[in-house]
């Protein structure tokens, strides 16, 4: 299933809607203002909580960990060094391997040597727009979290380095 966000170039705080191919809301994702832990929630419509993110705030590199709105941990997701973004999650017993082009504008998701998502970058688009491709039909909303907080930490990372 393929989802499409485009983020809100002038807002204080994160708030941004994931769509899908007709432009129809489907959920929104909202940042804590700041919040010093960077708290990220991913809501239905109707802003019931589906999922959340907490980043660990003592850490070398971002660590943020996916919460299930019942408080269940459910993912763990770190940034790696190197020169081209890459990043793990773990799920339970299993881990995801994340790695990015050396600009950071597309993204694949792999386990066991499979891929189960992408993110693609849209390049001549005002604000930051994504097509985010989901191949694993039973991990749809959490796989797009996953996707979601990796472009969070992307952009921590340029804010940092632009200050």
């Amino acid at each position: 299933m393929k989802y499409y966000i485009k983020q809100k170039i002038f807002s204080l705080k994160d708030k941004f809607y994931v769509r899908d191919f007709e432009q129809n809301d489907l959920y929104m994702v909202k940042g804590k203002m700041f919040s010093i832990s960077n708290k990220l929630d991913l809501l239905d419509l109707d802003e019931e909580v589906l999922l959340s993110a907490q980043k660990k705030i003592i850490t070398f590199l971002p660590k943020y960990t996916i919460f299930s709105k019942n408080g269940e941990e459910l993912a763990v997701v770190k940034r790696l060094f190197g020169f081209r973004p890459k990043f793990s999650v773990t799920l339970g017993h299993q881990e995801l391997e994340v790695q990015g082009t050396f600009f950071a504008h597309d993204f694949t998701v792999t386990k066991d040597n499979q891929e189960v998502a992408s993110i693609t970058k849209k390049l001549f688009a005002f604000g930051d727009s994504y097509e985010i491709d989901i191949h694993d039909e039973a991990n749809q909303l959490l796989y797009m979290f996953i996707v979601i907080i990796i472009d969070q930490i992307i952009h921590e990372s340029k804010k940092r380095n632009n200050a």
